[in-house]
């Protein structure tokens, strides 16, 4: 990061980052409470089908029409669908 101009505007990113991130879990807790998931296995469960059909296919669609490389459609969709299953476990362990 040796360009000035590509460290302008991380205040806004971050904060358009977690209110992306809330509405994510926001989300993953509607299912969860419509799903009736109390246990943490249902919790993943719940979190890895909303990372994978949600999350991961978004950012593969999106990566398809920019040409990335495969590699960047498996870290980032990856990437969320932890995310998903970590915070499906902590929101059905969390009633």
């Amino acid at each position: 990061m040796d360009d000035p101009n590509a460290k302008t505007g991380i205040g806004t990113i971050m904060t358009f980052s977690f209110i992306l991130t809330f509405l994510t879990a926001l989300g993953l807790a509607i299912f969860i409470t419509l799903m009736g998931a109390v246990t943490w296995m249902a919790g993943a469960k719940v979190g890895a089908v909303a990372g994978v059909l949600f999350c991961a296919s978004a950012i593969c669609n999106s990566y398809l029409y920019e040409k990335r490389p495969f590699a960047l459609h498996i870290i980032n969709g990856g990437y969320n669908v932890v995310g998903c299953i970590i915070a499906g476990i902590i929101l059905a362990m969390w009633h």
